[in-house]
């Protein structure tokens, strides 16, 4: 698997100017155009996005100066995967309302790949992970979930299922993610402690119905710091993945 992490100062900078780079870590992406493919057959690839950032006004995604047509991109908001052409693409994430860019970055799309963009805020700089989703069929009776830390104070952390011990995923830091494992279906609660600390959780994802032979991500989004009542409070939120491609 491959990653790839991109930052840029939080002020809008004009569109195009600023190209992103940054670590890889293990992951890798692909995408492919709005319109899905054609009765022809056009290589594609596919690719999700995730808004972890506390943006006050919509991100509008553009993809080789092509924009998306979305109502909204708002904060907690996942938009599945589309089609897109191969090769190398040039993604922005602008500001609806001043129409400037908040982040470039340019990636390679491989045939039939499926990729995930992340984007989350740290200080004053935003910043996407781009991970290459590897999505196999579960075992039988089970679920995937892999875990993905966009909270930029958190501390490394472990992720617990209600009534287990060991920890379903451990050791996890700010802008890291899980490979997917197997897990146990049915009801059950999602439980986020310090890696440090496993005596005191951090915030609790209730009465979830995992179901047999999906997939999903949790995301750690929000900030440790904030009020427990506001909107950006530390938060484990579930999404489904749809490899429906």
């Amino acid at each position: 698997m491959n990653a790839k992490i991109n930052y840029l100062k939080k002020k809008a900078s004009a569109k195009g100017k600023y190209l992103l780079m940054l670590m890889i870590l293990p992951i890798t992406f692909s995408c492919l155009d709005d319109e899905g493919p054609s009765s022809a057959y056009e290589p594609t690839a596919y690719v999700s996005f995730y808004n972890g950032t506390n943006e006050s006004s919509d991100i509008q995604i553009e993809v080789d100066s092509t924009v998306y047509d979305r109502k909204s991109f708002d904060f907690g908001e996942f938009i599945d995967y589309w089609y897109f052409y191969t090769g190398e693409r040039n993604f922005s994430f602008v500001d609806n309302d001043s129409d400037q860019s908040l982040l470039d970055t340019a990636v390679n799309l491989d045939v039939e790949k499926a990729y995930s963009f992340f984007l989350t805020e740290s200080n004053d700089e935003y910043t996407t992970l781009f991970i290459e989703d590897s999505l196999e069929t579960p075992v039988n009776g089970k679920a995937l979930i892999r875990l993905v830390h966009l909270a930029a104070d958190g501390p490394e952390v472990d992720l617990y299922q209600r009534n287990n011990e060991d920890a379903v995923l451990e050791s996890l830091s700010f802008l890291e993610f899980t490979d997917f494992v197997n897990v146990d279906i049915g009801e059950t609660d999602f439980i986020l402690k310090a890696s440090s600390d496993n005596q005191n959780e951090l915030v609790r994802l209730n009465d979830i119905h995992l179901r047999e032979g999906r997939i999903y991500t949790v995301v750690i989004r929000g900030k440790l710091g904030a009020d427990s009542n506001s909107a950006e409070a530390l938060r484990l939120q579930l999404i489904r993945n749809y490899p429906n491609y």
